[in-house]
């Protein structure tokens, strides 16, 4: 047995490992000291002597120490310094001197205030441009025109009365559909030759003693399949009028124009926005107004090669 006064192996061992870190530390290479005392520490625990022990907390203290302090005056990473000191915080306010903690505790103090400023600096003009985006709105509030939303409304329903798009949008493309040959999307045009038909139905109907067909319709299309003794008199441009109203029952939207203005008045209409394609509405149509769509377009046509 070995006399009380000789090292044991495990010291000797250890004994060593201090000595490699002792090399590294002087190096200043201290990632590298981190890791081998990290590697070893549970052995060195368990097997060190009293002076081993508060060895391992010495060279411990200094390579965190250095680590930390590198962080902030080698590698300038202001985030790397803050996560190692706060989470060696306690350690360190155990085991380093006083000049070293406070010196630590400076550089913390030193981050926190230039991030402030920092927020500062982009907080402080922002607020400026605010407060002073107030003070004109409100210097300007008795200056600036009051303009009501029925006038802003009416001055834009005057400008679209007085536009007058290309003639050749009175036809519009056929929908997609291979079997509806004969069946036209509505007309969302203002075109005046179509404002002087809506104009000219609007008064046969106030003139009429027995009211509009079929609660304001200008045909019952939906309801029965015309024949040629209901378009008796009709132009070409009562039947578009007339196949727009087949899409209007089902609540196309025709966009700004002469159609939209016309049944915007009519009690029945109510446009769905969510609609966005006649090929939605056609794909709804019965079998009675498929038919009539088809008859009505056909009469169109056949009016206006006449």
């Amino acid at each position: 047995m070995p006399e009380n006064n000789l090292p044991t192996d495990s010291e000797i061992k250890i004994d060593n490992l201090f000595k490699n870190i002792d090399e590294l530390i002087l190096k200043r290479d201290f990632d590298e000291a981190f890791n081998l005392l990290e590697e070893n520490r549970s052995y060195i625990t368990k097997f060190a002597n009293v002076k081993q022990q508060l060895l391992l907390n010495k060279y411990h203290t200094k390579i965190l120490f250095e680590l930390t302090l590198s962080a902030y005056e080698v590698e300038k990473d202001a985030d790397k310094f803050l996560s190692l000191f706060e989470k060696n915080r306690d350690f360190f306010e155990v085991h380093l001197d006083k000049p070293k903690y406070n010196r630590l505790l400076r550089y913390t103090s030193n981050i926190k205030k230039k991030r402030r400023k920092k927020k500062l600096n982009i907080i402080i003009p922002v607020a400026f441009f605010l407060i002073a985006l107030a003070i004109y709105g409100v210097a300007t509030m008795d200056v600036l025109p009051k303009i009501s939303f029925n006038e802003i409304y009416s001055s834009v329903a005057e400008k679209f009365k007085s536009d007058k798009p290309d003639d050749n949008l009175a036809d519009t493309p056929l929908p997609n559909d291979a079997s509806a040959e004969d069946n036209p999307e509505p007309n969302s045009g203002a075109a005046s030759n179509e404002d002087e038909a809506i104009s000219e139905n609007n008064s046969s109907e106030g003139d009429s003693s027995e009211g509009a067909i079929d609660e304001d319709y200008l045909l019952p299309s939906s309801t029965k399949e015309l024949t040629l003794d209901d378009i008796i008199g009709m132009s070409s441009k009562d039947l578009r009028l007339a196949i727009n109203e087949m899409y209007a029952r089902h609540g196309y939207y025709f966009g700004p124009g002469a159609n939209q203005r016309y049944f915007d008045e009519k009690p029945w209409y109510n446009p769905d926005m969510s609609i966005k394609s006649p090929n939605d509405i056609v794909e709804n149509f019965t079998e009675i107004e498929n038919k009539n769509l088809s008859f009505l377009a056909t009469q169109e046509r056949r009016l206006k090669n006449n």
